[in-house]
């Protein structure tokens, strides 16, 4: 009988370097995975809280967004905007109506 533990002894010696690091290996894993769910899970709850405590910060926020003029606003109210020879004949058409009042 004393063989038979000697041999179950080895045989269970002989895999138990492995055996530690698979485990070792397969706990870290478990517990990276674990702090990265649980980080994940905080951000979202803290990230719900803030934006149900601050909803006109938000809303700001879009709007501001919405009334920024981009390159293409810019080019359309230039172009809203009188051209030269209008300018001139208002110009022109000023000073006649003003010599008429001197008149």
């Amino acid at each position: 009988m004393s063989q038979e533990k000697v041999d179950a002894y080895k045989k269970e010696k002989k895999g138990r370097k492995a055996r530690l690091a698979k485990q070792k290996r397969n706990q870290k894993i478990a517990k990276i995975s674990c702090l990265v769910l649980l980080i994940a899970i905080c951000s979202f709850a803290g990230w719900r809280v803030y934006a149900a405590k601050h909803p006109a910060e938000a809303a700001i926020a879009e709007t501001s967004e919405e009334t920024v003029p981009t390159d293409e606003t810019v080019g359309e109210s230039a172009e809203e905007e009188p051209s030269e020879d209008a300018v001139e004949s208002e110009t022109e058409s000023g000073a006649d109506t003003a010599s008429d009042e001197n008149n």
